[in-house]
């Protein structure tokens, strides 16, 4: 048996007396190369250089938020629903130079909200929010965190 590289572009072999032509690029997926047009299912990080193009439906899985901690290596779009004063926090965001972004859906009840001093809202002013609405909140970083640029769209019924 020889060992070494062939360069094809398919490979020919006899199934029961009919040659049968599979072309290599047919293979893309095979071991641990990602398949075009199939579904793949990454566990971890994957760099794609090239860009990544989204033509349909993508989806990201609503995080429930259990304590105030926000954190953003699990996902980016959280809920929580709030019936006292909360003092929020955000942990573990993308590294400066990499701008990383979520929204927070919170469902408030009563109480007051604090921001962490990072966050920057416009004017320099947090949101007033109506007890029992809904509201959406978005928080963008590009500098690891340092500082959340923040916008609000309150006061939806519940």
């Amino acid at each position: 048996m020889a060992y070494g590289k062939i360069k094809a572009d398919a490979l020919i072999y006899d199934n029961s007396g009919t040659d049968v032509t599979v072309n290599i690029s047919a293979l893309a997926g095979a071991g641990s190369a990602a398949a075009t047009g199939s579904a793949n299912t990454f566990t971890s990080e994957q760099t794609f250089n090239g860009g990544v193009s989204v033509d349909g439906a993508y989806e990201q899985t609503a995080e429930a938020v259990a304590a105030l901690d926000i954190n953003l290596s699990t996902g980016n779009y959280f809920t929580k629903t709030i019936n006292g004063n909360s003092t929020f926090t955000f942990s573990n965001p993308p590294a400066s130079g990499t701008a990383g972004t979520f929204t927070l859906e919170l469902t408030h009840t009563s109480g007051t909200v604090t921001w962490p001093a990072s966050v920057k809202f416009p004017a320099d002013t947090a949101p007033t929010l109506s007890t029992g609405k809904t509201h959406l909140f978005v928080f963008v970083t590009d500098d690891g965190g340092t500082r959340y640029r923040g916008a609000a769209l309150a006061d939806y019924v519940n």
